[in-house]
């Protein structure tokens, strides 16, 4: 590694530069996060439901149409797939000069949502349930170049949740109108744990040799909070065959708090550690058309506002290794569109199509393997439910894929997961 004038950087100042990177949860957040949404048959559709989401899954969409379900439901989904992330820079990101040379790795997940909705009378309606919006890690393990290169090994793994626990409340205003309200208890986790194995100077090598110290730096943080945010909703029913709904998401600051303890040489620090997690802010618009007696079309429109949204970390006694950071970012507002349509095949049976395209947020200056993940994306899904009685089964699927270039590196992810779902009304 070099400094701007060209002169071999210092060693330890750049081991304490890895352990600040390493220590801290920046790269594990990005707009990616604004997830697919909840139920398989809403996914399938391309989430385009913001309009026409009356089942228990409304708690997310849109709180307004749970007065459309017609009796007691409850529902539980499960997610299943995997995500092949592509970095060009691998996990260099300018610390480790082009130590490694890794530039892509597989994730595989596993992970799910339930609710429930309950009709309080002809003008009224209750849901509530839990859905996870982010269940997010990085895993990289590589082994660098020896030569003149500091690092020589590189052992991360990093790892974010959101839960959300929800309870909504709606209402008819008439028979063409009706608005929701809910709140939304979030809890944050963040994990992240380091191994780096170091290529020293002989003069440094042998310090260390006498010292009884391993050239080894290790970093370890974890921490969890939890806010409040508010979810309001309309539906307006325009015609016998056009419905137009719109959903607010007030976004939170969840106090992420915990501890961190990092070490190098003959020097350990520990630490307790805030960092604090802007849930963003979200809207969304949509417009469903029964187009035939059997065909529904639907399309939304959603914007997260991650304007604001922050890196900033701060330790109760920082030291060297761990040291304040200040914000670094500077994301932008993030799109998605959203289309679908459902097939009625028959009494017992729904086909479903959809597609769904979102734009980036973070900005150029700070991408990294972690980030890669916020691409333009291109998903499209489908599925198919088949009713027996009182049950209703779905299984869909959705594939995407998506990739950007900022300056000559290149950044990709695709992957794809199933979603099974059970709902019983009773």
């Amino acid at each position: 590694m070099k400094d701007k004038a060209g002169k071999a950087a210092n060693p330890v100042s750049c081991a304490l530069a890895l352990a600040f990177f390493a220590a801290s949860p920046s790269g594990l957040f990005a707009s990616g996060y604004e997830f697919d949404g909840i139920g398989a048959r809403a996914i399938a559709r391309g989430g385009a439901v913001i309009a026409d989401a009356a089942d228990w899954t409304a708690i997310y969409w849109n709180p307004a149409n749970l007065v459309s379900v017609a009796k007691k439901e409850a529902g539980l989904e499960l997610k299943s797939g995997f995500a092949l992330t592509k970095d060009g820079n691998s996990f260099n990101s300018g610390l480790a000069g082009d130590t490694f040379s890794k530039t892509e790795r597989t994730s595989p997940f596993l992970f799910g949502s339930l609710g429930a909705a309950v009709p309080l009378g002809p003008e009224s309606a209750l849901g509530a349930g839990f859905y996870m919006p982010l269940m997010q890690g990085t895993a990289f393990k590589d082994t660098g170049s020896t030569g003149n290169f500091l690092y020589n090994s590189l052992d991360y793994k990093g790892f974010a949740a959101i839960m959300v626990g929800n309870i909504s409340y709606s209402r008819k205003l008439s028979d063409k109108a009706a608005l929701g309200a809910g709140v939304n208890v979030v809890r944050g986790n963040l994990q992240s744990d380091t191994k780096a194995g170091l290529n020293m100077p002989p003069s440094l090598a042998l310090i260390i040799a006498l010292a009884g110290q391993p050239g080894t730096l290790k970093s370890e943080t974890e921490a969890t909070g939890y806010g409040l945010e508010g979810v309001f909703g309309g539906r307006y029913q325009l015609s016998d065959a056009v419905t137009l709904g719109a959903v607010l998401r007030t976004g939170s600051k969840v106090k992420l708090k915990g501890d961190s303890e990092a070490s190098f040489l003959t020097v350990t620090e520990k630490s307790d550690m805030e960092f604090t997690l802007k849930q963003p802010p979200t809207s969304g618009i949509g417009a469903a058309w029964q187009a035939k007696k059997n065909l529904k079309l639907t399309c939304d429109l959603t914007q997260t506002w991650w304007r604001g949204f922050s890196n900033e970390l701060n330790y109760d006694t920082p030291g060297e290794l761990l040291a304040d950071r200040p914000n670094t970012f500077n994301w932008k507002t993030s799109y998605k569109f959203r289309a679908g349509a459902l097939w009625a095949y028959s009494a017992m049976t729904d086909l479903m199509f959809g597609y769904a395209f979102d734009t980036p947020a973070i900005d150029k200056d700070n991408v990294d393997f972690s980030t890669a993940v916020d691409v333009p994306m291109h998903r499209i899904s489908a599925g198919v439910s088949r009713r027996w009685g009182d049950l209703l089964g779905s299984l869909s699927a959705l594939a995407g894929s998506g990739s950007r270039r900022t300056g000559a590196v290149s950044y990709r992810l695709s992957g794809y997961y199933l979603i099974g779902e059970l709902k019983y009304g009773f």
